[in-house]
């Protein structure tokens, strides 16, 4: 016979309603952030294929692009893994669990 859990499968402790309306607030400036992160790195992604196709750009300016492109980029993954993460925890609430999962 296999164990049957309750409970979010991360871990997530529960929200009182005070900390989930904290937790949407946090969201709704974290898309913003995210959509203004992903600006970013699309101007840096194409500041980055002019440096690799435009010939006579100096090796100094071209490496540049190539690091504020790849810190763009990493700005963006984190700020996805943040949101990813109030996802979840605000998704584990009670309300929002499914009646049952089999323990692993």
């Amino acid at each position: 016979m296999t164990k049957v859990h309750r409970g979010s499968v991360f871990g997530i402790r529960e929200l009182t309603e005070d900390q989930r309306a904290k937790a949407r607030k946090d969201l709704e400036l974290l898309e913003k952030e995210l959509i203004r992160c992903r600006k970013r790195l699309d101007y840096w992604t194409l500041r980055k294929t002019q440096a690799e196709t435009i010939p006579g750009i100096p090796e100094d300016l071209r490496q540049s692009t190539f690091y504020f492109h790849a810190r763009a980029q990493e700005q963006v993954n984190s700020t996805e893994k943040v949101r990813a993460y109030l996802i979840a925890e605000l998704q584990g609430q009670p309300e929002h669990l499914p009646a049952y999962h089999y323990e692993h």
